[in-house]
């Protein structure tokens, strides 16, 4: 087509459109306002969403710096706290130290009191011994052995005094008794059976079994149920035998023993085997 018939062409295409109604123009109009609308839409939509994923990123980079700090900050924290664990350790090792020190001194005093106090009671017991010995010989006035009791003019030998534990039979009580210059006891009197009894309590304390009797110089070897003192004087008191004696258990029963007897303090007497083992008690004139 030359240039003047596609002029020609225009024109009347032209002179046409603008014979269009007035409502179609609108309709296209609106149409062509649409598709630009749509258009800048999509725009829009494909920046927003460029401008979402930087922001995205922006916050992502945010957060992770801030763990990254966070972390720094535990890795800190994580340095100090094994800085004060080997420096509570290294504390806790000299604590341990200084207690194995301060146990192993603890030790040494207490072998240090342990000395002391046997050494102590080692000075009580002198002491005591001493007191008695000094007690003996004011109560004797030098007129017995510190062993011996004092009583009227007669000196006391209680064998428990010198060996809680040692026994002997009658007969080897009164040789006892002769080695020490004296003889088994023999009580002339109530006052001198009362000393007896008293001595016997403060040695023995309440004992008063039988097999806890000390040998007195009183036997019926030679006439049975006819008692005789060792300096040969007949014995006719009968109320201080203990209830029921004496009773010759056996037809063996020739020597007498003094026990405490709760029930009656007088009732001390007891015959027994000679034989039999027991204290014995010894007596001599004071010096």
């Amino acid at each position: 087509m030359d240039g003047r018939l596609f002029n020609a062409s225009l024109r009347k295409f032209g002179t046409g459109f603008w014979k269009i109604p007035n409502s179609r123009v609108v309709l296209v109009s609106l149409g062509l306002l649409n598709a630009v609308l749509f258009i800048i839409a999509v725009v829009l939509g494909v920046m927003c969403a460029g401008v979402r994923e930087d922001s995205s990123l922006k916050d992502s980079h945010s957060a992770a710096l801030k763990l990254i700090g966070e972390l720094t900050d535990l890795r800190s924290n994580h340095s100090d706290l094994i800085e004060a664990e080997e420096e509570t350790k290294r504390l806790l090792q000299m604590k341990i130290q200084d207690h194995v020190k301060l146990k192993k001194q603890i030790q040494q005093q207490m072998a240090i009191n342990d000395n002391y106090q046997t050494q102590f009671q080692a000075l009580q017991t002198e002491k005591e011994n001493l007191q008695a010995n000094i007690t003996a010989l004011e109560q004797t006035c030098g007129r017995c052995l510190h062993t011996w009791s004092l009583r009227d003019s007669s000196c006391y030998f209680f064998s428990y005094t010198e060996s809680p534990v040692e026994k002997k039979s009658w007969h080897d009580s009164r040789t006892d008794c002769i080695s020490r210059g004296a003889d088994l006891i023999v009580i002339e009197s109530s006052d001198e059976q009362k000393f007896v009894s008293n001595r016997y309590r403060q040695l023995m304390g309440n004992k008063n079994s039988w097999e806890d009797g000390f040998w007195i110089g009183l036997i019926d070897t030679h006439a049975e149920g006819t008692f005789v003192w060792v300096n040969n004087v007949t014995e006719l008191e009968p109320r201080y035998w203990m209830n029921g004696e004496p009773n010759n258990y056996r037809d063996q029963e020739d020597c007498v023993t003094t026990v405490n007897s709760g029930r009656n303090p007088w009732k001390t007497r007891n015959d027994l085997n000679c034989e039999e083992e027991r204290h014995w008690i010894c007596e001599k004139k004071s010096d």
